[in-house]
């Protein structure tokens, strides 16, 4: 399944800090920053975005997103622990099993969807990291046991079950998922584990 092309890491980075540095205090605001992000093609559309989603231009979240826009350069030098990246020459995490990933997404979903997210992502661990100890092969085997357990094959087999999820068939389903930016978490988490 193709996902859809996630904003740019600029937009994407100014979502991230904004929550993080604590100018987003409520989901409504949370929303309007990711559609902004999914708006714009530059800063000037972004911080239009913002407005036409509810942002007024008073407020202490539009000046902001308007300064970190202003010097992405220096944000991003500055702020890798509050991004949720690694700094330089740390050794590359396991997706797997990470309590990490929710520290990740957590800024870009609302507070019912942190709980969704959390439930999916470990029942994805659960089934990749779940094996049987099979006595006449004398080995483990399970529904993943063959699968590479990398972060370069782990990962889009996550991304791929996640807009599943979005895009499934079972109304059920889908209306759980309604809403779900399902894009721009997925972006994250190959930018943090790739």
């Amino acid at each position: 399944m193709t996902a859809q092309t996630a904003p740019d890491f600029l937009f994407i980075d100014t979502v991230l800090l904004a929550y993080r540095l604590g100018r987003v205090r409520y989901d409504e605001q949370k929303i309007a920053l990711i559609a902004a992000a999914r708006a714009a093609t530059d800063a000037v559309s972004f911080l239009t975005a913002l407005e036409n989603f509810g942002v007024g231009r008073r407020s202490q979240l539009y000046r902001f997103v308007g300064e970190i826009l202003s010097t992405p350069a220096s944000f991003r030098a500055q702020y890798p622990g509050a991004l949720g990246l690694p700094w330089n020459g740390e050794p590359a995490e396991s997706f797997l099993s990470n309590p990490r990933v929710l520290f990740l997404v957590e800024p870009v979903l609302t507070f019912k969807q942190q709980s969704l997210f959390y439930d999916t992502y470990w029942w994805f661990v659960h089934n990749h990291q779940a094996s049987f100890y099979d006595p006449k092969k004398g080995q483990c085997i399970g529904k993943y046991a063959t699968e590479p357990q990398d972060n370069a094959s782990t990962l889009p087999r996550f991304e791929d079950y996640l807009f599943r999820l979005v895009n499934h068939t079972t109304q059920r389903i889908r209306t759980r998922f309604e809403g779900f930016p399902a894009d721009i978490v997925c972006a994250i988490l190959h930018r943090a584990f790739a």
